[in-house]
């Protein structure tokens, strides 16, 4: 993938990569709205109103309300279970989850200056992903004898303000923000060898999309004990003062919400999983509108091939030979992003985590091939934008598999990390040092 033994193949990294942000943002936000107009389809929507709500610092509380009216519950009957409540949207989160925001009604927060808080730190959040990246891109280049310039800072911050998942899932008001975050401290952390911070980082992932647990599995499997024990020392933390706050009975009734959300999904377009993609491609269930509590007609079909789907991302991941990259950031990367498309329900601003994914590739790999890296560039333009033009193709059953087009980039980011993989192993490329 990279000859390093002619250091005359380096390119000016920073150049190329301003040069694929500037065009992936025409094509798929100006080159979009253009076909859509000539072609006589209507506007394709896109980035442009959530971007707005971005640069105004404004959101919608898709996860803060249930939360809030959550804790708002608890307070009103606290010997009832919250998860039963029917006065909201469901709460589909492990209690630990609302901590911080039990700690801050504690220290005298309302809920419109919770909100506030909310809206500021997420903010900021979404520039921590830019900044984390480029810390991490920074560290890679440093060890490879490359700079980080002002062209590739430009770079990342343009493709972070404008990367649809990040921006849609600020504009929601909804948590995965915060994972976006903390997945590109996690990758950073690995980077830099920060095993047991690693571990603490990937347990608060966990405790708030339990699907991130799979990387305490593959802690195990790899056999990194530090950031293992880690996960576990903090897990048994935050669920004891969970224990504390919400009592044992509401906790244990996370097990029964985990086990109907099993088979509660919604075929809805923003749905990029492989649930999704086949009830829309049968017409099953609803696709451009959205009903909340509305869930897609069970097919036995489709939810056994959900799950061998899974378990073949899932299985892949964790026992593909990774050879030299065995444990590596890119291994984790690979595993972290195999449990959110494994997911049946995986929305698109949960692919925020790609983000600093895709960092980690170009600045470990990509910045110093010969040729243009061009499946990580396809895999990158595919996960980080919006191309919501492909909802014309709703009714037209079998072509509307395309509007799965960020789960399916979501997938070939995964190749190109085994690929990657494979080739340091065979010596066409040189592990990080």
């Amino acid at each position: 993938m990279t000859d390093t033994r002619d250091e005359s193949i380096a390119q000016p990294h920073s150049t190329r990569l301003l040069l694929f942000v500037l065009v992936s943002l025409f094509l798929a936000n100006i080159g979009q709205w253009a076909v859509c107009r000539v072609a006589g389809l209507g506007s394709p929507g896109g980035i442009k109103d959530f971007f707005l709500d971005f640069a105004h610092m404004r959101q919608w509380t898709d996860s803060w309300l249930p939360m809030l009216k959550s804790l708002d519950y608890f307070h009103a009957h606290p010997t009832e279970p919250i998860y039963y409540a029917h006065l909201y949207d469901t709460l589909i989160y492990p209690l630990a989850s609302l901590l911080p925001l039990a700690a801050l009604e504690r220290m005298g927060f309302s809920e419109p200056a919770i909100l506030r808080v909310l809206v500021i730190t997420s903010w900021l959040a979404v520039l921590g992903v830019a900044a984390v990246s480029l810390w991490m891109g920074q560290r890679l280049l440093q060890k490879r004898g490359m700079k980080l310039d002002w062209q590739s800072v430009l770079a990342v911050f343009l493709a972070c303000i404008f990367c649809y998942p990040l921006i849609k899932g600020y504009a929601l008001g909804n948590a995965q923000t915060f994972l976006s975050f903390l997945f590109a401290v996690l990758l950073l952390l690995w980077t830099g060898g920060s095993e047991r911070s690693g571990g603490v980082v990937a347990a608060l992932l966990a405790f708030v999309k339990p699907q991130y647990a799979l990387l305490w599995i593959w802690m195990i499997v790899r056999r990194r004990w530090n950031a293992a024990i880690a996960f576990l020392i903090t897990a048994i933390i935050l669920i004891g003062v969970s224990t504390l706050v919400f009592g044992w009975r509401n906790n244990l009734d996370y097990v029964h919400v985990l086990t109907g959300l099993s088979r509660k999904a919604q075929s809805h377009y923003a749905n990029q999983s492989m649930f999704g993609t086949l009830n829309r491609m049968i017409g099953n269930g609803e696709n451009i509108t959205y009903t909340p509590h509305l869930y897609t007609p069970y097919i036995a079909w489709i939810y056994r091939a959900t799950l061998l789907t899974a378990i073949v991302l899932i299985g892949g991941a964790l026992f593909f030979p990774w050879g030299r990259l065995r444990g590596s950031t890119g291994d984790l990367a690979a595993t972290g992003l195999a449990s959110v498309a494994a997911s049946p329900m995986a929305w698109e601003h949960h692919y925020g985590i790609v983000f600093a994914i895709a960092a980690w590739v170009w600045f470990g790999y990509g910045c110093r091939q010969r040729r243009p890296p061009w499946l990580l560039a396809i895999a990158s333009f595919l996960t980080l934008n919006g191309l919501t033009a492909t909802n014309f193709l709703a009714p037209h059953l079998g072509w509307n598999i395309l509007q799965s087009y960020l789960y399916f980039g979501a997938l070939l980011m995964i190749f190109v990390l085994m690929k990657l993989a494979r080739n340091v192993t065979s010596g066409a490329a040189e592990p990080v040092p």
